[in-house]
């Protein structure tokens, strides 16, 4: 194939990838609301204390996600087998009262497209061994860089979590 036909159709598949995805919301205050919100959706779907959370985990984290959660270091594999551990203690130690809500989100959209960075803070609590257990009542913090995917969806490539919970 003559290289100035190549480099045409090179150009064109991939002007015509990025023209298949939606654009992004032009107002940059809405742009990061929506950002924001996606972020606590997916949060509130792979938080490991509840069925189903693997699914949500699966669909919100890139494979090649770069993690934290205090000073450990993880990738996508080592993540899910942690939340595997956490899902044990949150669904079973606390017998079905764990909770956790958001008491900020803050999202910073990307100029091009639908990726960006957002930051939440949170809280979580529950009865150790159930009702009429000791109370647990902790916060945490979480910075997320999302990254818009070729197919157009949504991954988080970052995810870098604090929390107190460790420490009862």
């Amino acid at each position: 194939m003559y290289l100035p036909h190549l480099i045409g159709l090179t150009i064109a598949g991939t002007s015509l990838t990025m023209a298949a995805c939606p654009p992004r919301i032009e107002d940059g205050i809405k742009a990061g609301d929506d950002l924001a919100r996606w972020a606590q959706d997916s949060i509130n779907a792979f938080v490991p204390f509840q069925d189903g959370w693997q699914e949500g985990f699966d669909v919100a984290f890139s494979t090649d996600v770069h993690a934290t959660f205090n000073a450990t270091v993880f990738t996508f594999d080592t993540f899910k087998t942690a939340y595997e551990g956490f899902y044990q203690l949150l669904n079973g130690g606390f017998a079905g009262t764990f909770e956790h809500g958001f008491l900020s989100a803050v999202g910073v959209p990307n100029a091009a497209d639908n990726g960006g960075f957002v930051t939440v803070t949170g809280w979580q609590a529950g009865y150790i061994g159930g009702a009429g257990g000791r109370l647990i009542n902790t916060t945490d913090a979480a910075f997320v860089v999302i990254a818009e995917t070729e197919n157009c969806e949504r991954k988080i490539v970052e995810f870098r979590e604090t929390s107190n919970l460790g420490r009862f």
